[in-house]
């Protein structure tokens, strides 16, 4: 069993690695869908970073979500939600049939759009589903995530006050490495002193010496 979980951990990080590599290269500001209802959609119009989720109508983890999203999406919060089907592609429904379906669920808020081309789903090479992607204000992607995502998981990627306590902890981080730093250089600084008193006086020390041996030989002579 513990066998079956590395190596399924293992292919869901080789998953987002080749997800996020190959989505950084393009551009998603150039792609227009459509959603269900016949509207165009454009990616960093909104100037709010994004919520993507990639879904099946045939996918049970996916439609086991539906309802908990939908309910977000009606939210007031500082992110878009977007959701994004492939009809016609990987065993889904085709675009009027999956609209038919869909549209008999009753969702209000969800934003459907319809990846007829399969052009973000290749994009993003997409082989899970569901399969989430973070996308910044501008449109640029931040994160690839296969599997599913809680409510609460969802939240804390869009959490100001989250990124902000990651900002204070780099910056205490910073102000301890910076006076780490300062108290190195100071105790350099005072060694250094000591060392160039010790050597002073280690000159006057044999200046002295030397000049007493010189009286002696006076003397004697």
């Amino acid at each position: 069993m513990k066998i079956l979980k590395k190596i399924f951990f293992v292919m869901m990080m080789l998953l987002v690695g080749a997800g996020a590599a190959y989505a950084a290269e393009s551009d998603l500001t150039k792609i227009t869908l459509k959603d269900v209802n016949g509207m165009e959609y454009k990616f960093g119009k909104q100037d709010k970073e994004t919520y993507v989720k990639f879904w099946a109508s045939w996918c049970p983890i996916c439609l086991s979500g539906l309802e908990e999203l939908d309910k977000l999406s009606g939210e007031n919060k500082n992110f878009e939600i977007v959701t994004i089907v492939s009809p016609g592609m990987k065993g889904e429904k085709k675009s009027q049939d999956f609209t038919k379906w869909y549209n008999s669920l009753g969702y209000k808020n969800l934003k459907v759009l319809l990846d007829e081309k399969g052009e973000l789903s290749k994009m993003f090479n997409v082989r899970v589903y569901p399969t989430s992607v973070i996308l910044s204000k501008e449109g640029e992607v931040k994160k690839v995530l296969p599997g599913h995502l809680e409510k609460s998981e969802i939240e804390k990627m869009f959490d100001s006050k989250m990124d902000k306590k990651m900002m204070m902890d780099d910056k205490m981080m910073n102000k301890d490495e910076m006076k780490k730093d300062m108290m190195n250089d100071k105790m350099m600084n005072k060694d250094g002193m000591k060392n160039d008193m010790m050597h002073k006086e280690e000159m006057k020390d044999k200046k002295m010496m030397n000049d007493k041996m010189g009286m002696e030989k006076k003397t004697t002579n």
